[in-house]
């Protein structure tokens, strides 16, 4: 398969499971929100696969006095998660919905 056509094929997948999807130059990039999830791809023509999840967890807000100032602290934690592999741009729906599970 050539990789214009690998690519244009894993463009359609994505874009059928409504992420937005771009042109790097290593291949696809593509990118999903939820309310406190992202979903990230990125998928080459050689078929290596990078699906990243990044989970907010809520903003912790005080107030607070730091150098006899006060403010507000603010306090935002992320979970970042990443799964690797390689794949035919016909395995990429089965994966992607796995993923998101």
């Amino acid at each position: 398969m050539s990789t214009k056509v690998a690519l244009e094929e894993a463009r359609k997948v994505l874009e059928a499971l409504d992420y937005e999807v771009w042109e790097n130059e290593d291949g696809l990039e593509a990118e999903r929100r939820q309310v406190g999830l992202i979903y990230r791809v990125y998928y080459a023509p050689s078929g290596d696969l990078k699906l990243e999840k990044v989970r907010s967890k809520p903003e912790e807000v005080r107030e607070a006095l730091l150098a006899d100032h006060h403010g507000q602290f603010v306090r935002q934690e992320e979970v970042r998660e990443s799964f690797f592999t390689v794949c035919k741009p016909s395995e990429l729906l089965e994966l992607l919905k796995a993923w998101e599970a």
